[in-house]
């Protein structure tokens, strides 16, 4: 499935060519606090199905529970959070991208849910979503 999207302010964009079976939520708590809510829902990405469009995004750093360096891709203006991409010494490198930026995020159904050990007790179960207590 072909999608566009990008940031608040319009000063990035991109296309990617997600498989739509890979859409999920994630509720760890690196996530609820970089999308200042209860969870984020993302699509892993092959590499060479994802580029930016319009725009050079400014990057950080942050290191996952596994060790392993996420490269963390935002908008230097608006401050959107577009996507992540995947340690250097990973086999298989992808991107992990925010759905919600995508222009057509209401037809972006999660199918899992990951990392459900800290999804907050007052949201309620996605029906139809397998559930992991971590990262599967």
């Amino acid at each position: 499935m072909k999608i566009s999207g990008g940031c608040f302010c319009g000063a990035l964009r991109y296309e990617a060519d997600i498989d739509p079976k890979m859409i999920g939520i994630c509720h760890c708590r690196d996530c609820q606090l970089f999308s200042g809510s209860a969870f984020r829902t993302a699509t892993g990405v092959p590499l060479e199905h994802f580029q930016f469009t319009k725009g050079e995004p400014n990057f950080f750093d942050k290191t996952a529970d596994s060790g392993l360096v996420r490269r963390m891709a935002f908008c230097g203006t608006c401050g959107s959070h577009i996507c992540s991409y995947s340690d250097e010494s990973e086999e298989a490198p992808f991107i992990s991208l925010r759905a919600a930026t995508a222009d057509n995020f209401e037809d972006l159904v999660p199918s899992f849910e990951f990392f459900c050990d800290s999804k907050v007790t007052w949201l309620p179960d996605l029906e139809r979503a397998y559930k992991f207590p971590r990262m599967p």
